[in-house]
């Protein structure tokens, strides 16, 4: 398995996860990094772009380190 993938945002939680949707369709919530730092309001800044979350597979349970416009 892939140390790192990267699936589009599509929300952010009431908790501050991470909602992502997978190549398969499935949508699930990630648990973000400590030193991220990302918002609901960063989620809407631009609805125009889409918006990739980096994961870390190795983290337990999975971790989103990093979101960039760029898949």
């Amino acid at each position: 398995m892939a140390k790192e993938i990267k699936q589009l945002v599509v929300g952010i939680t009431r908790e501050g996860d991470i909602v992502v949707k997978s190549a398969r369709g499935r949508m699930y919530p990630v648990k973000k990094s400590a030193d991220l730092k990302f918002t609901c309001e960063d989620l809407f800044e631009d609805v125009e772009t889409d918006l990739f979350a980096t994961i870390d597979t190795e983290a337990q349970p999975w971790e989103c380190t990093a979101i960039g416009s760029e898949e």
